[in-house]
């Protein structure tokens, strides 16, 4: 049923907890988001990781018999615009992370778990880069390889 169980438990524990720090995050972005519709953006967003968060927890119950370890996570909120950045790659790391859970098992309820929360995260990748644009966020430098 998994390509490896183990790797498969450790990533959707850490998951758990990426979630679960998204969750944070994004409601101290939304309170500092520039207008409504940031806001909006942000809160549809957070309001998904919630969904992850329970799906998760609830997988990693069924799988393991036991609840997963949750740490408190230590946000330190940047400026608006640096905060949306990194929610972007943050999205997108999830999303690729998620990906290669789902590849790595064949049970379809597993399956369709990681497949909406993968899709979630790269909608939720969509909408921070136009919030990005929204608020008028500015990239100074770009390194060159």
């Amino acid at each position: 049923m998994f390509a490896d169980f183990y790797k498969f438990i450790n990533d959707l524990a850490a998951a758990i907890n990426g979630e679960y720090k998204a969750i944070k995050f994004y409601t101290e972005l939304a309170a500092i988001a520039p207008c409504k519709e940031a806001r909006e953006f942000i809160i549809y967003a957070r309001d998904d990781e919630k969904k992850h968060y329970q799906m998760f927890c609830r997988l990693y119950l069924e799988l393991t018999g036991r609840h997963p370890v949750v740490a408190e996570p230590h946000i330190q909120m940047p400026d608006f615009c640096t905060g949306v950045m990194e929610s972007v790659n943050d999205e997108l790391e999830a999303a690729d992370m998620y990906r290669g859970m789902l590849l790595s098992t064949t049970n379809i309820a597993i399956r369709d778990i990681m497949f909406e929360a993968m899709t979630d995260e790269l909608e939720h990748a969509t909408r921070f880069t136009f919030v990005y644009s929204m608020a008028d966020c500015h990239v100074d430098e770009c390194e060159v390889d």
